[in-house]
C-alpha cells in the first residue's frame, strides 16, 4: 500500500490491492481509505486466483462506493489474466448493488472486449482502460470511444510494456476522435475519477 497524496511526491496517486482471504477485510479497507488516504484500488484476479464476484469482497465495494474510491478489476482468472465474457459480466450484479461504485476495466476486458462495451452500455459507473496486452493493441473502436466519451481511460503500462508510449499516444491521436473524446482519454476520465485533495469528497453514507 502507498501513503497519503502529498508531501515529497505530490503527483502520485496513493493505492493498494486487497483479496478476498484477507482477514477483517471491512477493517482493512477503512484503514486503507480513511486512516491512509488511499485513492486507487487494483484487483489483479489471475494473481491472486479469484473472482470479482467472490462475495466476500462485499467490504470493499461498499467502502469504495462510499468514499469515492474507484478501484481497477483485472477481471481475468485465467494466466496470464485473459477476461472471458463471463468473467466480465460477473461484475453486472457488483455494479448494480453499488451504483456509486465506480469500477475501471483492465484493458477493456481483453480479448472479451465486446462484452465489457456491453457491459458499459448498461452501467454508467463501469469505466475500462486501454492499456495495451503486451503487444496486443485493444480492438476498441474510435466509435465506442466516442460513444462512451469520460468512461475510457488511457494506459500504457509502461516501463513494462514494449511498445513506447508515444508511439500508443500517437495510436488514439490519429483516429479521428473530437477533441473532447480524446482530452477525457488522455487524462480527463482519470482526473474525474480520482479528485484532487482540494475537490469535494462524496459524502460518506
Amino acid at each position: 500500500m502507498g501513503g497519503r497524496r502529498g508531501g515529497r511526491f505530490p503527483w502520485l496517486v496513493p493505492g493498494g490491492s486487497f483479496h478476498p482471504d484477507d482477514e477483517d477485510l471491512s477493517q482493512l479497507v477503512r484503514r486503507a481509505f480513511v486512516g491512509l488516504g488511499l485513492r486507487v484500488v487494483k484487483l489483479h484476479c489471475s494473481v491472486g486466483d479469484f473472482s470479482p464476484a467472490d462475495p466476500r469482497l462485499e467490504p470493499l465495494w461498499a467502502a469504495a462506493a462510499a468514499e469515492g474510491v474507484p478501484v481497477l478489476v483485472h477481471a481475468g482468472r485465467r494466466s496470464p489474466g485473459d477476461a472471458a465474457a463471463n468473467e466480465i459480466e460477473a461484475l453486472g450484479p457488483v455494479l448494480d448493488a453499488h451504483p456509486r461504485l465506480n469500477i475501471v476495466l483492465a484493458h477493456t476486458g481483453h480479448p472479451a472486449v465486446e462484452a465489457a462495451i456491453a457491459l458499459m452500455s448498461r452501467h454508467d459507473n463501469l469505466y475500462a482502460d486501454v492499456t495495451p496486452v503486451w503487444l496486443n493493441e485493444i480492438s476498441v473502436t474510435p466509435a465506442a470511444i466516442e460513444a462512451y466519451a469520460g468512461r475510457f481511460l488511457f494506459g500504457s503500462d509502461a516501463p513494462n510494456n514494449p511498445t513506447p508510449v508515444a508511439d500508443q499516444v500517437a495510436r488514439f491521436a490519429s483516429m479521428g476522435l473530437s477533441g473532447h473524446a480524446l482530452t477525457m482519454l488522455m487524462g480527463g476520465a482519470a482526473a474525474n475519477l480520482i479528485p484532487t485533495a482540494e475537490q469535494h469528497r462524496p459524502a460518506r453514507s
